[in-house]
């Protein structure tokens, strides 16, 4: 298999106009690819031997499907370069695993949030820096739901600091969005850029270089340990919390869709709205035909929950309180004078 990895690099980024992360996994898997096929012929056989070893390597279905994404662009690249490409014809998309979603709780966020981490020296350079910008980057996030890549790859001129948001040009989805953050979020923000050219990325490790998912992953796992929190944990934890405490909280899921860069909603539903429910039952039982026919005590119990989800008792610039009657429910909301 003699193929000039330039060449269908450039045919992925120009023809096929991939995302760059995307172009980044398609190329990862085309040179494994390549290294198997090194004097073997690139047969319909042979692809198959190829995956049977995958799947006999414990590979499971999502990730054999990476490897065939990659043969389906590199079969249009052999049909455009006039190279034969029947060795893909008959082979089909492995069938999704459901993913194993984490998720963490706003309570368990702010707890790895609130971890300090000791870095010492790097080449005889001070480092501790490093701790701020990993909690930076971790509340950047968490606060956004936004993928790593979308995150590592921001640069300083997309940022709109005085409007609290960001803007992201290079998505899955090759199309520009828009995400909105807080305090303390901003301020830690400034911070990171005061000083920096409009060209550097927002997100840098010790030597002003883009953080690797390698690094942080494991920076993220020690600040989980010594939180406390036992879960699997990954980067893209954040993004699933994100949108299922957002669904959960009763958001429209088209709103979070838009919200979190998914092109077809049925992508939000089909991963998160099982993990959501309670929220499609509460939506169902708002229709005013249904509504009707609802048990008092479950509207009463709804309205208590949508309360809580505020969890405006724990919010200092606040004061609230709560207290359920025989048949119903009293509260007191009131801003304090800051």
């Amino acid at each position: 298999m003699q193929i000039d990895e330039k060449d269908f690099l450039s045919f992925i980024t120009v023809k096929q106009n991939l995302a760059p992360e995307t172009i980044r996994h398609c190329m990862s898997r085309f040179r494994i690819i390549k290294a198997w096929f090194a004097g073997k012929e690139l047969t319909k056989e042979n692809v198959e031997k190829f995956f049977l070893e995958l799947k006999q390597n414990g590979l499971r279905n999502n990730s054999l499907n990476t490897y065939n994404f990659a043969f389906r662009h590199f079969r249009d690249y052999c049909k455009d370069r006039g190279l034969p490409s029947d060795f893909f014809d008959g082979f089909k998309s492995f069938k999704k695993n459901r993913a194993d979603i984490v998720v963490f709780t706003p309570e368990e966020i702010e707890k790895i949030l609130n971890i300090t981490l000791n870095y010492g020296n790097f080449r005889g350079r001070d480092v501790s820096i490093l701790n701020f910008r990993y909690v930076t980057m971790t509340m950047f996030l968490a606060y956004t739901g936004c993928r790593y890549s979308e995150a590592a790859n921001l640069k300083i001129k997309h940022l709109d600091l005085s409007a609290c948001k960001a803007t992201f040009t290079e998505t899955k989805t090759n199309q520009n969005r828009t995400v909105y953050f807080t305090e303390p979020l901003i301020g830690n923000l400034k911070k990171m850029t005061e000083g920096w050219s409009q060209d550097a990325y927002v997100f840098r490790n010790a030597v002003e270089n883009q953080i690797k998912v390698s690094d942080y992953s494991a920076d993220l796992k020690r600040r989980a340990r010594a939180a406390g929190v036992t879960k699997r944990t990954f980067p893209h934890n954040f993004r699933h919390s994100f949108i299922t405490t957002l669904l959960e909280i009763g958001v429209p899921i088209e709103q979070v869709a838009l919200l979190v860069g998914h092109r077809d909603i049925r992508t939000t539903f089909s991963t998160y709205a099982h993990l959501a429910d309670k929220t499609l039952q509460r939506a169902a039982m708002r229709h005013p035909l249904m509504q009707k026919n609802v048990n008092p005590h479950e509207i009463v119990k709804l309205i208590k929950e949508t309360l809580e989800n505020f969890h405006l008792e724990n919010d200092s610039r606040f004061k609230f309180d709560i207290s359920v009657r025989e048949n119903g429910l009293m509260f007191s909301l009131q801003a304090k004078n800051q």
